[in-house]
């Protein structure tokens, strides 16, 4: 193609001749014998007029300008001719026009919007894998400080389960099932071009963050322009040994051309725990405790019923209320400039979140930073360089513990604080918690990436990305004096927990690429290599004996002062190469070659080949669908086979490992082995196959696809139990186990509606899974963490005993034998099957607009076998601890029939409790529909925004989990714990303005 003015002219030749040919059928000659395919608006494009024509080898501009003559101009946007309605006055040159980027009104533009794929892009259209977009305007304002947050319910086959709702709490991602029995089923994240760890290991010593700490709470969600999701073999054997259980790229924003624009947009809002669970209230507690004794004939004392005889017995606190009732304030500010032009673009953002908890307290969580990008390129266009980066700092202050664990207390306890105002330590009051244990962090996260590349001659691109990141987190957790009763004091010492965390990434990709385009034929090819580099290093120091609470964040003033160091190192090199064939816009072709190594594996295993091929046809450019595209616009099928790799099994992992031996000799501790070393460590291996269906009807008004996947895993990595006769305890290896994931996946994505003041588009997606562990080794072979799997069965079933109720006569939990008849705990068979692996999930999207108001919902849904958390696993009802109301309907006389045991207050029910949480009883339905998103926006007037010399400005209304229909009766259907925080609702309000 050549330039003219500005504007792009391709070179090709074309030949239509022909009389009376309607405009549809001059597009699709020409789609036939160029690389190019045409997007219009339908309701503005008569695709139905008819010309004659006379072309032979004609420039393709000229045929253009030809036949759109006066009425439509067209532009050039990649291989997509836009064809829009001319404006011209009498007389005006006949000339291309630019055409806005409206992607929402263009037939065709949802297929032919760039796709981010491994190492180069592409389109839904001729895409050949399975590559799910989340643009970042669906992400911002969505995600709250997780930017995984705004893919739950919006990509097909990926389960996103949030552990609990303060910030920095982990995040379970898994995409298609388990493919390993013992190791990692995390995707590989990377961040333009840099891999990223989504776990801070250790969790800063956190109690509430936990020992998997999520490291997406320190990357910015406002900074992200999209999120792609690869996931069959065509997308991410390209990866090969990081690619078994999916990978997310996710690319940050950057400069367009254009006037310098300023944006700024400031939200507050409010979180509140969505639900409550229904207690027992004073006098139902009361009630209990006394049946309790007499039911196991016992007198209450002060010593055993203190509750009873000291507490006030017509006192009422609601614990929820009081612990995790509370409303987190929030806070958001974010700006950004940008502009530039053809030979330069920039970027400049920065923001700041205050976010507060439902806990009492001054807890929360305060961070800022700035994002900056940079991209040139010389005046002929041969050489482009693009610079981004990031920097956040975070500060955390949490307690010690989650409250949401006190919310059973008693519901007659005693009053949190004395007439005088200060606590009381008189019972074990859960205010004390706001004295210590305490949590603070700070976090900082620095992300940096350059890309270089240079075009040698036509088509070939040789370029080069290098990546950074420095993820670093420093935290004090404190047990002052001041926990304890002030008469205790004086023998009481303090105590200081110190972590460390620091995580780099380095990261260099060299690549050289060549496209070849010939008439009909488009040929792609990519050569590349990586080198890799990751250190993390953990370091915990304690101290105790502190006299003084003033000087307990000193570690030089402990008595005694001990801790540990951790560190890893991680090495990675590869090659890749990838081929992409395109004939006639209709035939597709890619095969992509990853060559392996990796630190992680031994010696003699230490490098692997992993392949894949892809493959498309666009049926609905054949010749003898022509007739049918008034119907059928779009058609598309295609298919992927390939082999990738799982790698994460932590590091050294075949080495020899020695542990301490228990006392010690003449004070010396020694060392015994307790794993040997096996030069054989190889990789997991999964084998991907995948068939899609693609369709689009009524020009993509609505698009429909279909996937079908088969994972097989195999050469699982697992712990080889050896005889003491070794020395050691177990040997990793490979073993012949295999499972095998299967699914389908359909998304429908429809515009309804759209006429000039009211549009209607939704999305519905829908994923089925099913695991099973198709092959297991001799089955007297223990293997450690895999006792639970059985042949031909799913990875996430369990086996449980079945309840047959309690005893009439006694109050007891009956279950079933073998043989189906009633028996107590110890006789019970445990035959009863339980699969806590969702059965579906999914998400509907909708999005409306009247006028200048615009609504967008976003129900997420999953139906699932969830745990009951009715079930107190410490204490038994009757006890000196609350419960859920459900435990009204318990034993209460002889005969009675009911699924929930007397009341007592001692431990001789204890084995036929402890039996029931592990049987059908200890697993409820967890099937949830939730309102994970929804937003309201106002556009300001236009004339409005022309005096202020605005645009795109607007206020808006944001809420997150609104709603959540389900029949768990636990908090949460998500999270299912009775110690954990639950997802909040949060509401928020903002302005968003542009000048």
């Amino acid at each position: 193609m050549y330039q003219v003015k500005g504007q792009v002219y391709p070179r090709d030749k074309v030949t239509i001749v022909g009389r009376q040919l309607t405009l549809i059928d001059i597009f699709s000659s020409i789609e036939k014998q160029t690389h190019y395919y045409f997007s219009y608006n339908p309701s503005e494009v008569d695709i139905r007029r008819t010309l004659d024509v006379r072309f032979r080898k004609a420039a393709l501009s000229d045929v253009l300008n030809a036949i759109l003559k006066g009425a439509y101009a067209w532009k050039l946007d990649d291989r997509s001719i836009n064809v829009e309605k001319a404006a011209l006055l009498m007389g005006a040159p006949r000339q291309p026009l630019d055409m806005p980027d409206t992607p929402t009104l263009i037939m065709g533009k949802v297929l032919d919007e760039t796709v981010i794929i491994g190492y180069g892009t592409t389109t839904q259209r001729f895409n050949t894998g399975n590559v799910t977009t989340v643009k970042g305007d669906f992400i911002a304002g969505q995600s709250g400080t997780n930017v995984l947050m705004a893919l739950q319910g919006r990509v097909p086959g990926m389960l996103i389960t949030q552990t609990g709702g303060v910030s920095g709490m982990a995040m379970k991602v898994q995409i298609r099932g388990q493919n390993s029995l013992v190791n990692g089923t995390q995707p590989l994240f990377i961040i333009n071009g840099i891999p990223y760890n989504p776990i801070m290991t250790g969790g800063l010593g956190s109690q509430i963050w936990g020992d998997k700490a999520s490291a997406f709470n320190f990357v910015n969600p406002e900074d992200v322009e999209s999120i792609e999701v690869l996931k069959d073999a065509d997308a991410t054997a390209i990866y090969g040994s990081r690619g078994a259980n999916g990978v997310v790229l996710i690319t940050t924003r950057k400069g367009q051309p254009g006037k310098t624009q300023l944006t700024v947009n400031v939200s507050r809002g409010f979180g509140q725990t969505a639900r409550k669970v229904k207690l027992l209230n004073t006098p139902q507690y009361i009630a209990m405790r006394r049946e309790a004794f007499r039911n196991d004939g016992v007198t209450p004392t002060e010593r055993n019923a203190i509750d009873l005889l000291k507490w006030d017995t017509s006192r009422y606190t609601d614990w929820q209320k009081e612990l995790i009732g509370g409303t987190a304030s929030l806070t958001n500010v974010q700006a950004s400039v940008s502009g530039g032009n053809k030979s330069m673009q920039y970027l400049l953002s920065g923001y700041y979140r205050k976010e507060g908890t439902v806990f009492p307290g001054n807890f929360g969580d305060n961070r800022g930073g700035v994002h900056f990008s940079t991209s040139g390129a010389s005046a002929d266009q041969r050489f482009k360089a693009t610079f981004t980066g990031s920097f956040m700092a975070d500060k955390t202050t949490l307690p010690g513990l989650d409250f949401t664990s006190k919310i059973m207390l008693p519901p007659n306890a005693p009053t949190a604080y004395l007439e005088d105002g200060s606590l009381n330590y008189a019972w074990l009051n859960p205010y004390i918690g706001l004295v210590g244990p305490l949590f603070d962090a700070h976090v900082k996260n620095v992300l940096g990436n350059a890309g270089l590349q240079y075009r040698l001659l036509p088509g070939l691109v040789l370029k080069t990305t290098m990546g950074y990141n420095w993820l670093t987190g420093k935290s004090q957790t404190i047990l002052p004096i001041a926990m304890y009763a002030p008469p205790t004091r004086n023998t009481r010492t303090g105590s200081l927990h110190q972590y460390e965390y620091e995580a780099i990434s380095r990261i260099i990709e060299p690549q050289l690429s060549y496209v070849y385009q010939q008439r009909a034929l488009r040929l792609e090819l990519l050569l590349g290599g990586t080198i890799q580099g990751y250190n993390e290093t953990r370091e915990n120091i304690n101290g105790d004996g502190f006299k003084d609470d003033l000087l307990i964040r000193n570690i030089a003033y402990a008595d005694s002062v001990y801790g540990k160091t951790e560190g890893a190192a991680y090495r990675y090199v590869a090659l890749f190469g990838r081929t992409g064939l395109n004939w006639k816009n209709r035939y597709l072709l890619n095969i992509s070659l990853r060559r392996d190594g990796s630190s992680r594996f031994g010696p003699r295993k230490q490098f692997a080949t992993f392949a894949a091929v892809g493959a498309g046809w666009i049926f609905s450019e054949e010749p003898f669908l022509c007739h049918l595209r008034k119907v059928l616009s779009f058609g598309k099928l295609r298919l992927s086979y390939g082999t990738t790799g799982n790698d994460q099994i932590g590091d050294y992992q075949y080495l020899d490992q020695y542990s301490d031996v228990s006392g010690s000799y003449q004070g010396v501790v020694g060392l015994q082995p307790s794993r040997l070393f096996n030069a054989d460590f190889a990789w997991e291996l999964t084998q991907k196959s995948e068939a899609g269906l693609e369709l689009g009807f009524l020009n993509d008004k609505i698009l429909f696809s279909a996937s079908h996947f088969i994972y097989r895993s195999s050469n699982q990595l697992v712990a080889y139990p050896l005889p003491d006769i070794t020395g050691a305890g177990s040997i990793i290896g490979n073993l012949s186990a295999v499972i095998r994931n299967t699914g389908w996946e359909f998304v429908l994505s429809t515009k309804q509606i759209r006429k000039d003041q009211f549009e209607w588009a939704s999305s519905f997606n829908i994923s089925f899974g099913r695991n099973k562990l198709v092959q297991y080794p001799d089955p007297t072979i223990a293997i450690p963490g895999t006792s639970r799997y059985v042949e031909g069965k799913p990875l996430s079933q369990l086996y449980v005993a079945t309840s047959m109720g309690v005893d009439p006569a006694t109050g007891a939990y009956l279950f079933a034998d073998a043989d189906r008849h009633p028996v107590p705990a110890e006789k019970a068979a445990e035959t009863q099957s339980v699969n806590s692996y969702p059965v579906f999930f999914g998400g509907w999207q909708n999005s409306l607009r009247l006028g200048r108001f615009q609504l967008e919902v976003l129900l997420q849904f999953t139906k699932q076998m969830g745990i009951n958390t009715t079930f107190d696993p410490s204490f038994m009802p009757g006890y000196q601890q609350n419960q859920y109301a459900v435990v009204l309907s318990r034993w209460q006389r002889q005969g009675d029939m009911t699924d929930r045991q007397r009341y007592t207050q001692n431990g001789t029910l204890r084995e036929g409790y402890k039996k029931a949480i592990q049987s059908d009883l200890g697993y409820e339905d967890a099937s949830f529909i939730r309102c994970r998103y929804m937003e309201a926006a106002w556009l300001l007037p236009e004339k409005m925004q022309g005096r202020l010399h605005l645009h795109d400005s607007r206020l808006y209304i944001q809420a997150q989990n609104l709603f959540t229909l389900t029949n768990y009766k636990g908090l949460n259907p998500e999270t299912q714990s009775r110690t954990a925080i639950p997802p909040l609702r949060v509401l928020s309000a903002g302005l968003k303005i542009s000048l």
